[in-house]
């Protein structure tokens, strides 16, 4: 099984996620030190989504189960459509779902064909909170991923502080034993500065730090649109 392989293709579910080239090298001590080995602790990892959300909910399950975990009332929920992969996004905000990360945006994905929940994305950083700090965001990081390093992911399927070829850092990604999957990266890089920037002549980049944690429902076949071989 290669997990790298896995991961390329899951993140195409949600397009926000920047893309995992397959050819991810070791980074020794970013954003941690090197991977220890998962806690002997006999528990196995279960991905089946995110809280009281699980695989295979509806949108309407899904909204009073965002109406329990974060007293947001359902009638204040909004979805919309990703129009490439004709899935449907519904995002919601909020704060301190890591202490100290600032504000993260939750997003959960129904499938094109099953219209059921497959995918939860959660953002963090300064491109959904600009006054997050990216010291904050880097021990966020830390904390999830040796979070994920006790939680008995299936060994081989492992992959923490690995450095992809666009610069992010796949932080931690793992499958549970059902082969669904974690996927947690780090992003860190300088934005280029805007057009009114440009014109003022103070044209300075901002800087740019966002964690994004996936689970995943079905990473090898994602329910999304896909034009049939054939037809073009």
């Amino acid at each position: 099984m290669d997990m790298r392989r896995i991961i390329a293709a899951a993140i195409v579910v949600g397009l926000w996620l920047l893309p995992v080239p397959s050819s991810a090298q070791p980074v020794p001590g970013s954003p941690a030190d090197a991977a220890r080995p998962p806690a002997a602790s006999g528990e196995r990892a279960r991905v089946d989504g995110f809280r009281n959300a699980k695989w295979g909910m509806t949108e309407a399950q899904v909204k009073t189960v965002i109406a329990n975990d974060f007293k947001i009332p359902a009638d204040k929920l909004k979805s919309e459509p990703n129009v490439n992969e004709k899935t449907t996004v519904l995002s919601i905000s909020v704060p301190d779902l890591v202490d100290g990360a600032g504000i993260a945006r939750v997003s959960y994905i129904f499938g094109y064909t099953t219209k059921k929940l497959i995918q939860v994305n959660i953002a963090w950083g300064t491109p959904v909170d600009p006054q997050a700090k990216p010291e904050l965001i880097v021990a966020a990081a830390n904390q999830l991923r040796q979070l994920f390093l006790d939680a008995g992911y299936e060994p081989g399927s492992i992959i923490s502080n690995a450095r992809a070829s666009d610069g992010a850092v796949v932080v931690f990604g793992g499958e549970d034993a059902d082969k669904h999957t974690t996927l947690l990266r780090l992003v860190s890089a300088q934005a280029p500065a805007d057009k009114e920037a440009k014109e003022s002549g103070d044209a300075k980049s901002a800087a740019v730090t966002a964690l994004y944690l996936s689970y995943i429902m079905d990473g090898r076949n994602p329910d999304i649109f896909k034009l049939k071989k054939g037809q073009f």
